[in-house]
């Protein structure tokens, strides 16, 4: 099982304004980027206060959405109360070999452990009250940095250290 983490920070890691934060400072690119990728992985994973900001469940993806509430599954978006190791149990059961942790702070806590690939996409603002993420680096390797635009907007992915 593959998990990569997918979070836009300003430039000081400040990631969320408020629990509904639609993100709308974030650039068209890592808009862009953060399409492709959880497109291509397949399977997003959220707490219920990131996919309420989101508004729906994303399209051409399985969407599950970690929650104590009841919610109705529907063809692509999963409601589970579960921690980490049943939703990685969930995913393999279901030969699913890969996922993306989208947020938000709680939940990417608790699936940092299991997380193998961190993309984080760097804007050049500042979030006024914004909350921080902290991670421990030191068991990740730079893999690549890639500028996304002309305003300074910055693409870092990250590998475990084995």
């Amino acid at each position: 099982m593959h998990l990569s983490m997918i979070v836009v920070t300003d430039i000081f890691g400040g990631f969320a304004i408020s629990e509904y934060d639609k993100i709308e400072w974030g650039s068209k690119e890592d808009k862009a980027h953060f399409r492709e990728l959880t497109s291509k992985i397949g399977t997003v994973i959220m707490g219920r206060k990131t996919y309420e900001s989101i508004g729906f469940p994303l399209k051409d993806r399985l969407n599950i959405v970690l929650t104590s509430k009841n919610y109705k599954n529907s063809e692509n978006l999963i409601f589970l109360n579960e921690s980490p190791i049943q939703v990685i149990r969930f995913l393999e059961k279901n030969k699913i070999n890969e996922a993306a942790v989208i947020g938000g702070k709680s939940v990417f806590k608790q699936f940092f452990p299991y997380i193998d690939k961190i993309y984080i996409t760097i804007e050049p603002i500042t979030l006024e009250n914004a909350e921080k993420l902290s991670f421990p680096y030191q068991q990740f390797k730079l893999i690549s940095t890639n500028i996304l635009n002309e305003k300074g907007t910055i693409l870092l992915e990250y590998s475990k250290l084995q």
